[in-house]
């Protein structure tokens, strides 16, 4: 795997930005898939070359004004060490507008801080959403709600309650849509607590970028898209076929996309009832 960053002047380096919305995906797609390829060693045409982000560290700052932010794309993601954010697109300095919090929940400072960048980054055409597999934060939400006595353990802290709170929702929705699919029994399976924390990352990450759209004014609404990153290969999924997907856009919405979810290929494997 050879990523190369390097620094050259901007006038050799293209400055065009993505068109629209669509485009922004694109390009972050693209990104993914050749980091993804360069993560498993795969063979591809995208994997083979070397992995080059142009980037500007601010080297020259000291003799030239500092550049001016034009993100592309805003992205909310979790704090975890093992996600980088712009390594898993592909993208370079300025490129992401990136906010990192566990479990990437849509707390007030999140919502701040999207809400400021959406104001502010008139070349942000795009806002994504991305969880990870094995995320911790989703891991303790999925703990207090198999052992309601953990709470406790969480009651001398309110911060990181209200943080497991938030997530609680997708959990439960999760849960939800495993029974529904599954039958009432599918609780005591031995591989129910791994199925529906996997599960989890993704209906969490969906429902905030339910919640990103609700929570922003409308003359600052940007496409909302979410995925999850797979930290076992590197890619970047919405679950189905594809890197991302939109969020629902009502309850009704939310719950069908839970069960369908929850009967994917992926999830009736994990859960050891593939036929």
């Amino acid at each position: 795997m050879q990523i190369v960053y390097r620094d050259v002047p901007t006038e050799a380096t293209s400055t065009r930005e993505p068109a629209d919305a669509s485009e922004a995906v694109a390009w972050l797609e693209a990104g993914n898939r050749q980091f993804a390829g360069l993560a498993s060693g795969e063979v591809t045409s995208e994997a083979a070359a070397p992995f080059v982000i142009n980037a500007d560290f601010g080297v020259r700052s000291v003799v030239r004004a500092a550049p001016e932010q034009r993100p592309f794309g805003l992205v909310l993601g979790c704090s975890d060490a093992r996600v980088p954010i712009e390594l898993v697109f592909g993208r370079a300095v300025n490129d992401l507008f990136v906010v990192r919090v566990a479990g990437n929940t849509i707390g007030d400072d999140a919502i701040a801080s999207l809400t400021y960048a959406a104001d502010h980054f008139a070349t942000a055409k795009t806002i994504v959403v991305l969880g990870h597999t094995q995320c911790g934060a989703v891991a303790a939400a999925v703990d207090v709600f198999l052992k309601p006595r953990r709470i406790l353990d969480l009651a001398a802290t309110p911060p990181l309650r209200a943080l497991v709170d938030r997530i609680l929702v997708g959990v439960r929705v999760a849960s939800m849509a495993l029974q529904e699919t599954y039958g009432v029994d599918v609780s005591s399976h031995e591989a129910y607590a791994w199925t529906l924390l996997h599960l989890s990352v993704f209906v969490n990450a969906a429902y905030v970028g339910f919640c990103v759209n609700a929570a922003l004014p409308p003359a600052l609404r940007r496409r909302v898209v979410y995925g999850v990153y797979e930290i076992s290969t590197g890619r970047v999924t919405s679950g189905f076929e594809g890197t991302f997907a939109e969020p629902p856009a009502d309850a009704a919405a939310f719950r069908q996309l839970a069960l369908a979810l929850a009967a994917t290929p992926q999830m009736r494997e994990l859960l050891g009832t593939a036929t």
